[in-house]
């Protein structure tokens, strides 16, 4: 059930952490439109690869801070206030969105669309934190063990889930391209209540 768990939560987290139209996605996006499906998706498997060294570096970090009772508690209260920050971030992101017309992304060309995927994706300063983080939340849930079984499949299941997102913005983005703007616009406000709800549950638990 802990390695079942760890590969869920490895799925749900990458998917929560990509599914928000970005700078890997769109120009996965647009590689699809402008080249194709193949390079767009050469371009996600080495941004997968990337992903996978970030999610077990982040848990694996996370396992170490888990250890020390002292750092475990001060990084999930400061955890707590980082939802804090991302629900109030994503709110105004929200109205932001709401101001503009389209997303425009710049691609480069003539490049090797795996090592490019690569270095965008080592790019993303935000992955490590996000799954240090995110795991840790989970461990104080008990729903997370730091075994490194765990840490694999969970890490596995990460770069999975990304996959999975490109792979469904370079199969569908020429679909759905026209309903784009209307979900730039409005995600913001479902994962800002949704920050918002761990935000509240964390704080209750710290001190009820």
């Amino acid at each position: 059930m802990t390695f079942v768990l760890a590969i869920f939560l490895g799925l749900i987290i990458s998917i929560g952490g990509i599914i928000i139209p970005g700078m890997l996605n769109m120009t996965i996006a647009k590689i699809s439109i402008k080249e194709n499906q193949k390079q767009a998706l050469n371009f996600a498997l080495g941004a997968v690869v990337v992903v996978f060294i970030q999610s077990f570096l982040g848990t694996y970090f996370a396992k170490f801070l888990d250890s020390n009772p002292v750092f475990s508690e001060g990084l999930k209260k400061i955890g707590t206030f980082i939802f804090i920050g991302l629900t109030i971030a994503f709110t105004i992101m929200g109205f932001n969105a709401k101001k503009k017309k389209d997303i425009k992304v710049k691609i480069e060309n003539k490049r090797n669309r795996f090592f490019y995927g690569m270095a965008m994706s080592s790019f993303n300063m935000f992955a490590i934190p996000w799954y240090a983080l995110s795991s840790l939340m989970m461990s104080s849930k008990d729903l997370f063990v730091y075994d490194i079984v765990s840490i694999i499949l969970f890490s596995f299941s990460a770069a999975l889930g990304t996959y999975f997102v490109f792979y469904l913005y370079a199969k569908f983005f020429k679909k759905i391209e026209h309903k784009l703007t209307f979900i730039v616009k409005n995600i913001n406000f479902l994962i800002a209540a949704i920050t918002g709800i761990i935000a509240i549950s964390s704080i209750y638990k710290m001190y009820f």
